[in-house]
Parts: structure tokens; C-alpha cells; sequence
């Protein structure tokens, strides 16, 4: 017989704080990986390896087909500006290394260490196994493991727990994915503006029909360099770019892994109603979910209180 008390071997009773502690954890680290790792669609070479200022930390060949990530083994003050390659890398690092089992009382296991990778395709798939690692060991941690210190293979954080610790991989997690997402924001925005992508963000049907004459091939061109371009008008409620975009024939749903919302979710959050009707009309896809949220159109129509969309919404549905 046990007591409330009793925290002898072999007792039953778990700590219900624990419990909650992994479960927040494991919750928090989704929510962040999955924001990341939308984050990251759509991402070339040449952005990848960006240096948007000189001198910055980045990943160059080692001469052997490998690559290396810039470092020191003291902090340069002040520190350098890192790119999306570096950046990648550090937080495939930070997710796979031996520490976020070891820390935790797990075994290191037969996996993959991370590596810096020469392309943003190799890099991203790097980041998802690292992440997967992570993943997989904070699952498996236990109630006990958060709660007690780390003891001496911590080194100086010997006293900190493990819940502890691994909120700071958390951090780095959060916050180096907010820095990505920043930089991928000033890559797009530092690009020459295409005239013809202008005048349809603008919904100058006159300037892009004229500019679509001296060039026939311009619509297919922006499709494939712009594929999420219906979506970033539709989330700016430029609705006259969006019913122009869809008239030149450009895609009404969001490009598979996709950091954005469809152009429906934004209409229907909005409650742009003949909006929403064109674009079901031309088929876009009433079950997409969000990569935010998992929501479907009508699941923002719901949310944002828009009565009407919703009610259409639902009468196509069925």
C-alpha cells in the first residue's frame, strides 16, 4: 500500500505535473517544427546560400564533395550575420545531437548525425531527419528524466533538469526558425518586382493584358517562379488581383507544402463572398487544410464569424 506521499520504487503514483510538463513540451515542439517546416517550402539554391551582407557565416565546399558551416571557437562580438544555410544547419545540429539523448538519459541509437548540405532540397531533408530524431527522443523521455537534474555529463548545467534542457533546445528551435523565416522575407522582398507580376498584385488587367501581348509565355514564366502568387494577393485582400490572376488562368489553390493558406481561406476569412464563389467555381479545394491550423475554408468562414461565406460554404460541401 502506497500513501499520497510515497515516491518509493515501485510506487504507482505518477507526478501529474510531470506528465503535463511532457505533454506541453511535445505539443510546444510540434506546433514550432510544423511553422518551420512550412516555412521552408518552396525554397531554391540560390536563396538558400543568399548572403544578403558581406562577411556573413555560411556553408562553403570543404573540397571533398562535403560541406562546412562557418564558425569560431569563441563568440565573435558582434556576431556575424548567418544565412538560411547556416542557419539550416545549425538547427539540424542542435535537434540531432548526441546531447539531446545522452542529457535525457536515452541512448544515442545507430542515427545519422547531422551535416551541412550543399543544397536546399539535401538541407531541408537533413533538418526533417534531425528533427525526426528530436522528436522520437523527447517522446520517449521520461517523467523522471525531466524532473531530476542532469548531473555531470551536463557539464555546467550539472544541476539543471532535463525539462529544463530541453526547453532550450526548444528555443533554439523557435527562435532560429523565426530568424529563417525573417530572412526568407527580406530575400523576397530585395528582388527586382516583376512588371508583368506588378501590374497583377496591382489587378491592372489593362497593364497585364497589354504587357501579355509582348509576351505570350509571360503567365506560364510567372506560374512557375511565383506559384503562390493568387495566395500573397488573397492575403493582402487585393480581390481584384486575385479575380484577375485566376482569369489569366493561374492556379487557385496553394502549391503542395506551402508556408500560406489557399486563396480560399483568406477569401473566406475575410467573408469576400462573390470571392469565394469564383474560386469554387473554378475548382479550389474545400477540404485543404491550413498548414498553420489544419483548418478547412469553411473552418475560417466559422472562426472569423463570417455567417454567410459559411453558409455557402457548407451548402457546396454537400
Amino acid at each position: 500500500m502506497t500513501t499520497q506521499n510515497d515516491t518509493s520504487a515501485g510506487s504507482s503514483t505518477k507526478n501529474p505535473a510531470s506528465s503535463s510538463m511532457k505533454a506541453h513540451l511535445l505539443e510546444l515542439s510540434d506546433f514550432a517544427w510544423q511553422r518551420l517546416h512550412h516555412r521552408l517550402g518552396g525554397l531554391t539554391d540560390e536563396e538558400y546560400l543568399w548572403e544578403p551582407v558581406p562577411d556573413a557565416w555560411t556553408l562553403r565546399p570543404s573540397g571533398d564533395g562535403t560541406y562546412a558551416a562557418d564558425g569560431s571557437a569563441m563568440p565573435p562580438q558582434p556576431a556575424p550575420f548567418t544565412t538560411l544555410a547556416w542557419r539550416i544547419a545549425h538547427v539540424a545540429d542542435v535537434l540531432g545531437e548526441d546531447r539531446t539523448a545522452t542529457w535525457l538519459g536515452l541512448p544515442v541509437g545507430a542515427d545519422e548525425e547531422p551535416a551541412p548540405r550543399g543544397t536546399a532540397a539535401a538541407a531541408v531533408a537533413a533538418l526533417e531527419r534531425a528533427h525526426a530524431i528530436w522528436r522520437r527522443r523527447l517522446a520517449a523521455v521520461t517523467d523522471e528524466a525531466l524532473a531530476r537534474p542532469m548531473g555531470d555529463i551536463a557539464g555546467p548545467f550539472a544541476e539543471s533538469d532535463g525539462a529544463a534542457f530541453a526547453l532550450h533546445i526548444l528555443d533554439e528551435l523557435i527562435h532560429h526558425g523565426a530568424e529563417i523565416g525573417v530572412v526568407r522575407d527580406l530575400y523576397q522582398h530585395q528582388r527586382p518586382q516583376d512588371p508583368f507580376a506588378d501590374a497583377c498584385l496591382r489587378g491592372d488587367r489593362a497593364e497585364a493584358q497589354r504587357l501579355r501581348e509582348q509576351d505570350p509565355g509571360v503567365v506560364e514564366r510567372l506560374g512557375a517562379d511565383d506559384p503562390g502568387i493568387v495566395s500573397r494577393a488573397a492575403s493582402r485582400e487585393r480581390w481584384d488581383a486575385v479575380r484577375l490572376l485566376v482569369d489569366l488562368g493561374f492556379g487557385v489553390d496553394a502549391p503542395e507544402r506551402s508556408p500560406a493558406p489557399s486563396p480560399l481561406h483568406y477569401a473566406a476569412g475575410a467573408g469576400a463572398l462573390e470571392v469565394v464563389r469564383l474560386l469554387v467555381e473554378r475548382g479550389a479545394d474545400l477540404d485543404r487544410t491550413d498548414p498553420t491550423f489544419a483548418a478547412t475554408p469553411l473552418g475560417w468562414a466559422e472562426h472569423f464569424g463570417q455567417a454567410e461565406t459559411a453558409a455557402y460554404l457548407t451548402s457546396v460541401r454537400r
